[in-house]
């Protein structure tokens, strides 16, 4: 039988609590707006829990990942949207320092698109009898955008 006996009568546990701040900006025209926004914010791995509070849309911490994960069904143009959070952390025995690998963002806009081309005009030629609709959908759709904190 193993019996601990502290040598004072109190015993203190450090905790480590880390504050993170975020503010994401629609930088595109307010007659627009995103879809399928998914923000991954990344946190040390001797994170236990994490406080969050958000703005716009759903945010909670996803342990697998390894980071905070906030996603925005609809996001608005020329919107600012604010992720507060307090992560409380474990102590650790590792002496390693944490990286802080890059904040992921993952996005779609719907009838823009990013470099300006548009499709003034389309003929198509079909033997078969085809009818094509008239109709062009643009998407931008973000491949694999990071920022480093």
């Amino acid at each position: 039988m193993i019996r601990f006996i502290p040598h004072h009568s109190r015993i203190f546990f450090q905790c480590y609590r880390v504050s993170i701040n975020l503010k994401v900006i629609a930088n595109f025209s307010d007659k627009l707006f995103s879809t399928s926004v998914i923000i991954r914010i990344p946190v040390p791995r001797n994170t236990s829990k994490a406080k969050i509070k958000v703005s716009l849309g759903r945010a909670k911490y996803e342990p697998e990942q390894q980071s905070i994960v906030w996603r925005i069904r609809r996001f608005p143009g020329k919107a600012e949207c604010h992720l507060s959070s307090d992560v409380d952390l474990m102590p650790t025995v590792r002496k390693k320092v944490w990286s802080r690998p890059p904040i992921n963002l993952e996005f779609q806009v719907p009838m823009f698109t990013a470099s300006g081309v548009h499709v003034r005009f389309l003929r198509v030629f079909d033997k078969s009898g085809y009818h094509p609709n008239r109709w062009v959908r643009y998407i931008t759709r973000a491949g694999g955008y990071q920022i480093r904190i």
